[in-house]
């Protein structure tokens, strides 16, 4: 089982790498391999997220593609709510987190497949405005992936992207998200014995290496051929978890 964790979790951070998007997929992968319940796989993969984030992040400010005016008001805004959510999926039941983890996989999905186009707010926007937009969808990705051990992608992405923001910036945004998502949140689960420490150590050591391999292809390869093959990933996870939280709770 540790080397289908390995494998696994090695595409996880090569998706992560390339779309900003993907972490969620390890969640179901800890079930299923790992043998942790709701809880607990939620809080390793949040774990684990943190040494993904900051090999993600050294390799997208390698590339210069951070803007950073952008980035800094979403992870105030990731701060001010993660513990939050961690603080909440203590006291919720497996079955709610399951299936608030699928639709917000399937509303993600669904846009990232869709592609509609965006509202282009940065330029109807002040300096103001965008300061404000950009710490209301920090606070509201704090929130969801605190709560349920997504990464930060996931939610900040299609969000990003549907207020009309740039592409490759916002990839870059949703990798250092990971890291302050952990660093706030995980406090919250180590108090409740929720992290298998073991475990997030295993499968951050092939994040990390699925992450660098996956930011060289974020600035190379189509950004609608990654997102198609991330997406159909996170669909499938997304079914994972609503026929887990339906059939067994």
């Amino acid at each position: 089982m540790l080397a289908f964790l390995a494998l696994a979790s090695l595409l996880v951070g090569l998706i992560i790498g390339a779309t900003g998007i993907g972490g969620v997929i390890l969640i179901p992968l800890l079930m299923a391999a790992g043998g942790l319940t709701t809880h607990q796989a939620m809080a390793t993969a949040l774990a684990s997220f943190l040494f993904c984030g900051i090999a993600s992040t050294w390799a997208f400010q390698r590339h210069g593609s951070f803007l950073w005016r952008e980035t800094a008001p979403v992870i105030a805004g990731c701060l001010c709510t993660s513990h939050v959510g961690a603080y909440i999926a203590t006291m919720a039941s497996a079955r709610f987190l399951d299936l608030t983890l699928a639709a917000i996989i399937l509303l993600s999905s669904a846009y990232n497949l869709v592609t509609p186009q965006g509202f282009n707010l940065p330029t109807r926007l002040g300096r103001r405005g965008n300061l404000a937009l950009l710490f209301g969808a920090g606070c509201l990705t704090g929130f969801l992936c605190g709560m349920t051990g997504a990464g930060g992608g996931i939610v900040s992405t299609p969000l990003l992207f549907l207020c009309g923001y740039q592409t490759l910036p916002v990839i870059a945004t949703a990798q250092i998200l990971q890291i302050f998502v952990s660093l706030a949140g995980s406090p919250v689960n180590l108090a409740h014995g929720y992290i298998d420490l073991h475990l997030a150590g295993w499968v951050s050591i092939f994040e990390v290496a699925g992450v660098l391999l996956g930011s060289g292809l974020a600035h190379r390869l189509p950004v609608r051929t990654l997102r198609v093959t991330a997406v159909t990933l996170c669909l499938l996870t997304s079914a994972a978890l609503a026929v887990k939280a339906v059939f067994w709770g």
